[in-house]
């Protein structure tokens, strides 16, 4: 499910060099020459859709005004990559394009389908998976959540979750999935949780949301050493449950916990627990909502 918030927020300006400001700067400039050149290949190939008055500046003056932290299993990089691929799309004069094309454009997709199809769309979104010739995942279902709900986010744990390398290591020594568990996530997907979404029902959404990530999580034991990426996460699942929360899990490595609410009077009473307690009072919190709409370009006139 995408959250409005944090958010990733970038502006672009066409610039005779490579600048980048903010948080994040390094991997701005980074993916803004990946899309670059992705731009300049498709214009000498005469690849660019008829019509389209495409004009490739030398660079761009990248500013990261608003940004989601890195390593907090809240996909940070996959939104600053689209961002600035639909930027640079805008500024050279390119229709939009599909989650497809942009995810290639940066190179992502290969662990990120449903950020690269949620930076797009929003909703709540149920994702098939890839063949090996699919650069990325196929989208199967997309379908909105009632604007009510609340998400509250707990930064659990004090380590970061796995990125880059290490993330591929740990996909690398997986096992494979038990066909059982396999059968009964796509049984909670299909006939659970999508469901619950369109018909608002947070309370069932919130029991079939916290089976799926139990079971998921346990075919990451192997790594991750049991359904929860540290003993801190799986205690603050635990106390979120009591008090209250029925959907909660860890946001893919973690260290974020989420707990749906079915609105912000129990998001803010879930806020104030977790601070009346003293092991969770001075982790980060915050209050969120469901994006239902996805991304927003804005080309200056």
């Amino acid at each position: 499910m995408m959250i409005a918030e944090p958010r990733c927020v970038v502006r672009l300006t066409a610039s005779n060099e490579w600048h980048a400001s903010g948080i994040d700067a390094d991997r701005a400039v980074s993916n803004g020459r990946r899309a670059l050149d992705y731009v300049a290949t498709q214009v000498a190939a005469d690849l660019c859709p008829a019509g389209a008055t495409h004009q490739t500046p030398q660079a761009f003056k990248i500013e990261v005004l608003e940004s989601i932290p890195a390593h907090h299993g809240l996909g940070s990089g996959t939104q600053l990559a689209l961002a600035i691929a639909a930027g640079v799309r805008s500024l050279c004069g390119l229709p939009d394009a599909n989650a497809e094309e942009l995810a290639e454009m940066v190179g992502r997709g290969r662990r990120s389908a449903i950020g690269c199809h949620g930076f797009l769309r929003g909703g709540l979104l149920y994702e098939l998976g890839s063949y090996p010739d699919e650069p990325l995942g196929r989208l199967a279902k997309r379908v909105e959540t009632p604007n009510a709900w609340r998400v509250v986010l707990v930064t659990a744990a004090k380590s970061a979750g796995l990125s880059g390398e290490h993330e591929l290591n740990a996909f690398s020594q997986l096992p494979p999935v038990p066909a059982a568990a396999t059968a009964r996530l796509e049984q909670l997907a299909a006939a659970a949780i999508l469901p619950a979404a369109e018909h608002g029902d947070v309370d069932a959404f919130g029991d079939a949301l916290f089976e799926y990530g139990r079971i998921a999580g346990e075919c990451f034991a192997s790594v991750q050493g049991g359904p929860y990426a540290s003993a801190e996460i799986a205690a603050c699942v635990e106390t979120l449950r009591g008090f209250g929360a029925r959907g909660v899990g860890q946001s893919s490595w973690g260290p974020t916990v989420f707990a749906l609410a079915a609105d912000e009077a129990q998001a803010n009473d879930l806020v104030a627990r977790m601070r009346a307690a003293m092991t969770w009072r001075d982790r980060a919190m915050r209050i969120t909502q469901p994006d239902n709409h996805g991304s927003h370009t804005v080309t200056p006139i």
